[in-house]
C-alpha cells in the first residue's frame, strides 16, 4: 500500500511523533529538569529514526497510576498488567545521535501559550494519553479539556498550554447510507459508507487557527474488519461517486492526497504540522474485541514488522 503513495505524501510521513514533538521544543533535557541541558547532535550522518529499542532495567517511569487522563480500562499501571517493568524500560537509540529523554518542564515552558492538538484515530489518543500524562509532571494542576469539538484533552495551567485529540478515524468525512431498493440484487449488502474524499471530517474542518501544533495520524480502520463487504466504503468527489469505484486502499490514497491538499491550503503556514505512521497490530488469537491478546513485552524486530 506504501508504495502506492504520492512522493508528496511521504513528506509528511513521520515517526516516532514523540521524537518530532521533543525536537520543536528544541533541545530538550535528560529528566529531571535539574540537569545540565544536553546538545542533540545535528550533524548530516544524524538520522534520529534510524537506530533501535534498547531495554534500560533502571529506567524510570515519568508518571505513575494516579493520572486523571487515563480511560480506567487503559490505565496498565492501575491494572497492574504483567511485565510492566520490562515493557517500560525500552527507550529509542539513534545509531549516531544522542536523543535526550523529554524534560515536561522544558517542553511545556518552550510550548507556552500555544496549543497542540491531535487528529486521527485511537493510536493518536494513545498516545496523547500517555502525552498529557507525562505533562501533568510539570503542572499538577491541569485539568480535562473538551473544547473546540475536541473528542478529550487537557489544559495547563501554569503555561496557558492546551493539548486536544479530535476524533476523526479516516480523517475525510463519511456517513451511513442504509441500503436502497436498487440494492436488491446485492445479496448480503446492508448499506454503505459514503466517503467523501475532498471534504474533511466536520471534528477537524475547522480547528486550524487554534492550533500551534497538529499531528495527524489515519490508517487502522481502512480494513475489512471495520468495513466488510456487507458494509463496505463508497468514495465521492465533488458531490459524486468515483467511477469506476475504488477499492478501499485506493480509496486511502485518494482521500489521504485530498487531505493533504486540504491543509496545505486552509491551515495556517505558521502552524507546525506531524503525520504519523501506523504500528503494526499486536494482538495475538484475535483483534482487541475478538478475545484477542496483548502478550508481548518487548519491540517487533524489523523482520516480524
Amino acid at each position: 500500500m506504501a508504495s502506492k503513495l504520492a512522493p508528496k505524501l511521504f513528506s509528511w510521513l513521520i515517526l516516532p511523533t514523540l521524537v518530532l514533538i521533543s525536537l520543536y521544543s528544541v533541545s530538550l533535557p535528560l529528566y529531571p529538569p535539574t540537569s545540565p541541558k544536553p546538545k542533540i547532535s545535528t550533524s548530516p550522518s544524524c538520522n534520529l529514526f534510524k537506530g533501535k529499542w534498547v531495554s534500560d532495567p533502571n529506567r524510570k517511569l515519568i508518571y505513575d497510576e494516579s493520572c486523571p487522563f487515563h480511560r480506567n480500562a487503559w490505565n496498565c499501571l492501575r491494572n497492574q498488567r504483567e511485565n510492566m517493568g520490562r515493557i517500560n524500560s525500552w527507550k529509542w537509540t539513534p545509531d549516531k545521535c544522542d536523543l535526550p529523554r523529554i524534560d515536561p518542564i522544558r517542553f511545556l515552558g518552550s510550548m507556552r501559550n500555544k496549543n497542540i492538538g491531535f487528529v486521527g484515530d485511537s493510536l493518536n489518543e494513545n498516545f496523547l494519553v500517555s502525552f498529557l500524562c507525562i505533562l501533568r509532571v510539570a503542572d499538577s494542576s491541569a485539568k480535562k479539556w473538551k473544547r473546540k469539538g475536541a473528542w478529550r484533552g487537557a489544559y495547563f495551567p501554569k503555561f496557558n498550554v492546551t493539548v486536544g485529540y479530535h476524533r476523526a478515524v479516516l480523517l475525510a468525512k463519511y456517513e451511513w447510507q442504509p441500503k436502497q431498493l436498487d440494492d436488491s440484487n446485492q445479496d448480503g449488502l446492508k448499506g454503505r459508507y459514503r466517503v467523501d474524499v475532498d471534504i474533511p471530517a466536520d471534528d477537524w474542518a475547522h480547528i486550524g487557527a487554534f492550533y500551534d501544533v497538529l499531528v495527524f495520524n489515519t490508517g487502522h480502520w481502512w480494513g475489512f474488519d471495520k468495513f466488510p463487504k456487507e458494509t463496505p466504503l463508497v468514495f465521492y468527489k465533488a458531490g459524486q461517486p468515483i467511477q469506476p469505484p475504488l477499492e478501499m486502499f485506493d480509496g486511502l490514497k485518494v482521500v489521504l492526497e485530498n487531505m493533504i491538499a486540504y491543509i496545505e491550503k486552509e491551515l495556517p503556514e505558521k502552524t507546525l504540522k506531524f503525520w504519523r505512521l501506523q504500528s503494526p497490530r499486536h494482538f495475538h488469537g484475535g483483534e482487541w474485541n475478538q478475545n484477542g491478546s496483548c502478550t508481548a513485552d518487548e519491540p517487533l524486530d524489523e523482520l516480524q514488522i
